[in-house]
């Protein structure tokens, strides 16, 4: 079993490195860039923006630049400064002198990292798997011991229907309906303390996975 999950474990490295160099790819070759401005206003000189290429390494070969983001490279200094395979993720564009780790996991004064981005993010995906487990075995359970009665097909419908509505049509509809018409839930919050808050977003983002768990279970 333990060789087992190694072997998987293992399997993941080219698997990244190849999700990260598609990327990688596909991001440099769209248009525009981090410099970009409305065509009415200012824009960057020449002078200023051979600067910031030059400060972000933005100058360097597309090969360099992958590696040195993917697996790390020397800086101005020679130092070398380790990649995303240390949780380095690099300076932000937007916001002169942060990096990408405060951005992500740096809370509000006097909060955990449960209040960060990342900590909001996180919360909400064990919130909806939870969720998505909890209701999605006990319906496959009984969908099976049912089959071929009125809730056999009842809870095929609704997997069909789980199954096949993506997430973000699946939201605007709540946010019509719970939202605007029947006003149960805020749509925009102002804060994500109290429990109706999370409530729509934790269905959202697991219906989908509910409906598979279902479907497994049953089958």
């Amino acid at each position: 079993m333990a060789k087992f999950i190694l072997r998987r474990l293992l399997t993941l490295i080219p698997v990244f490195i190849l999700i990260g160099a598609i990327t990688f790819i596909l991001m440099r070759n769209a248009p525009g860039g981090p410099w970009d401005t409305d065509p009415s206003r200012r824009q960057v000189d020449a002078a200023t923006l051979r600067s910031l290429e030059s400060y972000y390494g933005l100058d360097k070969p597309m090969w360099r630049q992958f590696t040195g983001y993917m697996f790390g490279d020397v800086d101005k200094e020679g130092k070398f400064v380790c990649g995303i395979i240390c949780g380095n993720m690099g300076p932000s564009y937007r916001q002169r002198g942060r990096t990408i780790q405060d951005i992500l996991f740096q809370p509000p004064e006097g909060k955990n990292v449960f209040y960060s981005r990342f900590g909001y993010s996180a919360r909400l995906a064990l919130f909806a798997l939870v969720l998505a487990i909890a209701i999605g075995v006990p319906a496959g359970i009984v969908s099976a011991l049912k089959q071929n009665t009125l809730i056999d097909y009842i809870s095929l419908f609704i997997v069909t229907i789980g199954i096949s509505v993506p997430n973000f049509v699946m939201a605007i509809f709540l946010i019509i309906i719970l939202g605007s018409w029947l006003q149960l839930i805020p749509i925009v919050p102002r804060s994500w303390d109290t429990a109706s808050v999370w409530l729509m977003p934790m269905v959202v983002l697991g219906f989908g996975t509910m409906a598979r768990t279902a479907r497994l279970t049953r089958a």
